[in-house]
């Protein structure tokens, strides 16, 4: 198995406007086609806070889909970190 397939957490912060144009739950379902487990919340800061986990490759997809252009609202800045997984997670939570 490579190493691009081991359990991964990709921990994002993202700014822009990605507050109430329905970005927490576009990650959702992108976090659901590729099969991650997480969370995706606002922060009082008017940053959106997503954590997943699943295969780092997976991870790292979904970290192209958040930079990709393409997402509601418009975001200006991604600072992202990978670490191990810690099987936190059971399926994919918006708050």
């Amino acid at each position: 198995m490579g190493v691009t397939s081991e359990p991964s957490r990709l921990t994002a912060v993202i700014s822009g406007m990605v507050q109430g144009v329905g970005f927490r739950f576009w990650v959702r379902e992108q976090a659901d086609r590729l099969r991650l487990s997480g969370s995706a919340s606002n922060r009082a800061d008017g940053t959106v806070r997503v954590v997943v986990e699943g295969s780092r490759h997976d991870c790292e997809d979904l970290l192209t889909r958040l930079t990709s252009g393409r997402t509601p609202g418009t975001v200006e800045h991604v600072r992202s970190e990978f670490s191990d997984a810690t099987g936190q997670f059971q399926g994919f939570t918006v708050s």
